[in-house]
């Protein structure tokens, strides 16, 4: 019985199927630089070869992927309210007891898949991740007000980055035991994923504020006139023919 609602679970809510290797080859974090979980895509972000820490083996990375991928759907994969991402996990919590056992099945199922990993998991890094599970547990159980504490606190989304961080120190000391040397950017590094994008966000604002003509009602071409106070400035042009 456990088996089959196991299946059904990773089937119906975590979309787990034999196109995407039941997890571990999913399209969606070739969207999403750095395989970052805090904070949404959006349509500015372009197609990238979704990065993993560096010096893991493929079965690691396999794994950190589908945990990943069940963590999101968990987690943040159906829709913000207030400011908080609600996933399946938060929803069928709702539902008394019942939707709070539910919720803990998944949660262990994340657990299980952490597991995989070659080697295993510490049993430091184990011991806090069922941690997060007992936590999310209780505060389940509180009716709607632990429902919201539960979709603030993401269980799984917590343990899927304490995995990835193991696994990138993991890697370093992989790189390191082979005397290869390590990377000057970590392309998985949550670090590297904001000044990328600060970077991208200030390149985009200043192609916009350098627009310089515009249309008027008759017709012509006028200059826009500089604006020093936005910061709206045509640098296209000599100082002395700015007015």
């Amino acid at each position: 019985m456990t088996t089959f609602v196991t299946k059904m679970i990773a089937k119906k809510i975590l979309g787990e199927k034999v196109e995407n290797k039941f997890g571990k080859e999913d399209p969606y974090f070739d969207y999403v630089p750095a395989t970052r979980l805090w904070g949404r895509p959006t349509k500015k972000m372009k197609r990238v070869k979704k990065a993993l820490p560096p010096g893991i083996s493929e079965n690691d990375g396999q794994v950190l992927t589908k945990v990943k991928r069940r963590a999101y759907r968990m987690d943040m994969a159906l829709f913000d309210f207030a400011g908080i991402r609600f996933g399946w996990g938060s929803v069928i919590g709702i539902v008394p007891f019942i939707g709070d056992a539910m919720d803990t099945l998944m949660a262990i199922m994340v657990l299980r898949t952490c597991e995989q990993i070659d080697g295993g998991l510490p049993t430091s890094l184990k011991m806090s991740m069922i941690f997060n599970i007992m936590v999310d547990f209780v505060i389940g159980l509180v009716p709607f007000l632990g429902d919201l504490c539960d979709a603030v606190f993401k269980a799984n989304t917590r343990n899927a980055l304490l995995l990835e961080q193991h696994l990138r120190e993991k890697g370093q000391k992989g790189l390191k035991r082979k005397g290869e040397p390590l990377p000057d950017i970590d392309p998985s590094s949550p670090e590297e994923y904001d000044r990328a994008r600060s970077e991208v966000d200030e390149v985009y604002a200043r192609k916009h504020a350098s627009k310089k003509a515009r249309t008027s009602t008759f017709g012509r071409n006028k200059t826009r006139p500089d604006d020093l106070e936005t910061g709206v400035v045509d640098t296209s042009r000599p100082a002395t023919t700015r007015k």
